[in-house]
C-alpha cells in the first residue's frame, strides 16, 4: 500500500487532553493516571530494537562501562533516553 509522508505544524495546545490519551490508548501506549508516577512508566518502557525493558537497559549500560565499553553503553544510552521519552538522540 502506498503512502504519503508530510510535515504539519501544530501546537498540543490545539488538542484536548482527552483526545491525546484516547490517541495514545488507540496506538497501545501506556499513558500514566493523575497521580501515578514517572518512575511506573519507566518501569514498563522498553526498547524497540532489542525488546529490552528499561531496567535491561539500564542493567546493560552499566555492564558496558564496567568492561570499558564506552561505545557501546552510549548506544543503549541514547536507547534509554528514547525508551523513557521518546525523543531520539
Amino acid at each position: 500500500m502506498p503512502y504519503v509522508t508530510v510535515e504539519a505544524e501544530v501546537e498540543l495546545d490545539d488538542f484536548e487532553t482527552d483526545d491525546l490519551v484516547r490517541e495514545l490508548k488507540r496506538r497501545n501506549q501506556k499513558v500514566s493516571e493523575p497521580g501515578e508516577s514517572q518512575s511506573t512508566l519507566l518501569e514498563t518502557s522498553w526498547d524497540p530494537i532489542e525488546g529490552k525493558s528499561f531496567d535491561q537497559l539500564l542493567e546493560a549500560v552499566y555492564e558496558a562501562r564496567i568492561l570499558g565499553k564506552d561505545e557501546r553503553a552510549m548506544e543503549l544510552i541514547d536507547r534509554l533516553i528514547y525508551s523513557a521519552s521518546g525523543r531520539i538522540v
